[in-house]
């Protein structure tokens, strides 16, 4: 069994990394398919943990923090401004991505199986396995 199919959450970093190592793809195509997935399709990415905020209350501490929706009807992201300016460049403007620039957002696993599903892109062995599939 892969240990990474107890993983619940990862960051974006590491799904550019560990997705482009099993696709054997540049990293870069990976980082812009997750980028347009963030900015056009609704996959949500966080830049705040909800487990490590109080309940009731959410605290920015003078960060440059947003909320953003890509989809109407979709759940709001909390992103740093920094991240999601960045992801925007990439779709919008065909920039590099620079994966350090989004060393602070993650995806959670039950996120990441929604976009996929959404997408029709087949999930990676590296995060998912077969049965897992067949119960969402």
């Amino acid at each position: 069994m892969n240990l990474g199919h107890h993983v619940e959450s990862y960051r974006f970093a590491d799904i550019v990394t560990l997705w482009a190592r099993e696709t054997l793809q540049h990293e870069q195509v990976i980082a812009r398919a997750l980028a347009k997935g963030v900015v056009r399709d609704g996959l949500r990415v966080q830049s705040v943990d909800s487990k490590w905020t109080n309940r009731g209350t959410f605290e920015l501490r003078g960060l440059p923090f947003v909320g953003y929706v890509a989809k109407d009807g979709n759940l709001p992201i909390f992103i740093r401004s920094s991240a999601l300016n960045h992801l925007r460049d990439i779709v919008e403007n065909a920039a590099t991505p620079d994966v350090p620039l989004l060393f602070e957002e993650f995806v959670t696993k039950q996120d990441f199986l929604a976009w996929l599903t959404q997408t029709g892109l087949n999930p990676p062995t590296f995060w998912f396995q077969g049965n897992e599939l067949l119960q969402s």
